[in-house]
């Protein structure tokens, strides 16, 4: 009788030890950039990850969000720190690529993405990409991360907003306190606001519903995309959360100016949440 005494073994590596995340360069789109957080326009120092509060913030009693690039900051001090923001308003996962292309032309040590939410708000349903797409579209830019940042750079994809639930909570606030949110909102149809696919006048609570799913849908591959690249690159660590979806968030959390962007309490809360996500990084 001939015995055979078999190993059976996995493909498992050790990763490259973690970077210090000195050098933080961000993916997204108008949430990153804070757009109407504050005062119209970008608001870069109330950004949940890009935020500062320097001098001239204090000065003139602006907003301190306690981003991530100030827990850095203050966690691994401001030696050699870097802090670049690739976020664009109005970007979409078309645009994931050429933001990649430049996290990695800053040498990034850390990049926080939170992108995909101009994907659904479009002006018409038929406009949002497929999830074919979508997929091709973060898988590319994954890939050009993967093979251009420093070893042991750390990629932390956080899943998109509740759309649909921002809606809801801010239908009834006033843009200023003086003009109902849902007249704003009103201009959609026109195109001189963005979200037609949520925020649209003659959008139904059904439709709003779809949106969700289609969301849901989006942060499912970026998901299994991390878990895939975490899996099978031993260079990189890779985190996803989902913690902004699930957050629950508050009228005050809402834009005065637009109804619809966070505004610095929804930024701060950004910032709270995914940096002590379970499923985050952990620095």
């Amino acid at each position: 009788m001939l015995l055979c005494f078999c190993i059976f073994t996995t493909s498992t590596f050790a990763k490259d030890p973690r970077l210090e995340p000195k050098r933080l360069a961000s993916i997204g789109d108008s949430i990153t950039e804070a757009i109407d957080a504050e005062v119209y326009g970008a608001n870069h120092w109330a950004s949940w990850a890009n935020g500062y509060h320097d001098f001239w913030q204090w000065l003139f009693g602006l907003s301190d969000v306690d981003s991530h690039n100030q827990r850095i900051t203050e966690k691994f001090g401001r030696g050699d720190r870097k802090n670049f923001m690739e976020a664009e308003s109005g970007a979409d996962s078309f645009d994931l690529l050429d933001q990649a292309t430049q996290a990695v032309a800053h040498e990034a040590t850390y990049v926080p993405w939170l992108m995909g939410h101009n994907d659904i708000c479009q002006d018409y349903v038929e406009d949002i990409p497929t999830n074919e797409q979508f997929r091709d579209n973060a898988f590319d830019a994954l890939e050009i991360l993967r093979d251009g940042l420093p070893h042991g750079a750390t990629i932390y994809v956080v899943g998109m907003a509740d759309v649909p639930h921002l809606y809801n909570i801010a239908k009834d606030k006033k843009v200023l306190g003086i003009v109902d949110c849902e007249e704003l909102w009103f201009t959609t149809l026109f195109e001189l606001f963005p979200c037609g696919t949520v925020l649209g006048p003659f959008r139904t609570d059904a439709d709003r519903d779809q949106m969700r799913e289609r969301i849901i849908e989006f942060n499912a591959i970026l998901q299994a995309l991390v878990v895939d690249f975490n899996t099978n690159d031993e260079h990189h660590h890779y985190f996803y959360t989902n913690e902004v979806f699930n957050y629950d968030f508050l009228e005050s959390e809402v834009s005065d100016l637009d109804c619809f962007h966070p505004s610095p309490d929804g930024q701060e809360e950004l910032s709270r949440i995914t940096w002590e996500a379970k499923d985050g990084p952990k620095f």
